[in-house]
């Protein structure tokens, strides 16, 4: 990872721990650290421009998550995804989005109505455009609208936290010809149920596109490992 990759995202001192353990989180989840790469606390440190106090501490974080380990002779290295794990994430993900689809349609605000238009607009000439990577970022602006409109904030966190990890899953999906056109209108079904304040219908398609993700995700990766 080059230096200024991370070394720019550390700005305030009065918060430097978590944001040392969140920009390295960012790295392992999005690849930039790879799975079998070492974890040298001092490499680490003056990548970010830090003491190795905060890298030791976020280390020991992501080790307590699951995301690295100790490797006897060799030190912490990033752990590899199993497909158990993504199963299980993608299905503890349907629940959660499915109970957020369902509670924003009871109280999503005007305002946050016209703002998923918007991004659904915007979807569509992505789509068209066949911008993958702005159409997953568009996806990803929509649903946290959904999230916060929900007016559960630890509901936000616990799929905030799940998305983190699905980051690198969607786009191996996007790969199936057809997925990201189909993605696309199921935003825009969701969109349309919570409009109208069907939350019984609401959830059924939240849960339902997470389920078709999962899907093409595993899809995709066994064309891979052919």
């Amino acid at each position: 990872m080059a230096n200024e990759d991370m070394a720019r995202e550390i700005t305030d001192l009065q918060s430097l721990h978590p944001q040392v353990y969140q920009v390295l989180r960012h790295a392992v989840l999005t690849g930039e650290l790879q799975p079998g790469e070492r974890m040298v606390e001092r490499k680490l440190a003056k990548q970010l421009g830090v003491s190795r106090t905060p890298v030791r501490e976020a280390i020991r974080k992501l080790e307590l998550e699951g995301l690295v380990k100790h490797v006897p002779n060799k030190g912490v290295v990033v752990t590899r995804m199993s497909s158990k794990d993504a199963w299980d994430i993608y299905n503890i993900r349907a629940v959660l989005e499915g109970l957020a689809a369902r509670l924003a349609s009871k109280s999503i605000t005007s305002e946050e109505v016209e703002r998923l238009e918007v991004l659904v607009q915007k979807m569509e000439q992505a789509v068209n455009a066949n911008e993958l990577d702005q159409l997953n970022d568009l996806h990803i602006e929509f649903n946290d609208v959904i999230y916060k409109s929900a007016g559960s904030p630890r509901l936000h966190q616990m799929i905030s936290n799940l998305v983190d990890y699905t980051v690198v899953f969607t786009k191996v999906g996007y790969c199936v010809p057809g997925r990201s056109r189909e993605a696309t209108d199921e935003h825009k079904e969701l969109f349309e149920a919570i409009k109208r304040g069907d939350g019984a219908e609401a959830e059924r398609i939240g849960r339902k596109h997470i389920e078709r993700s999962c899907n093409a995700y595993f899809i995709q990766q066994a064309l891979i490992e052919d």
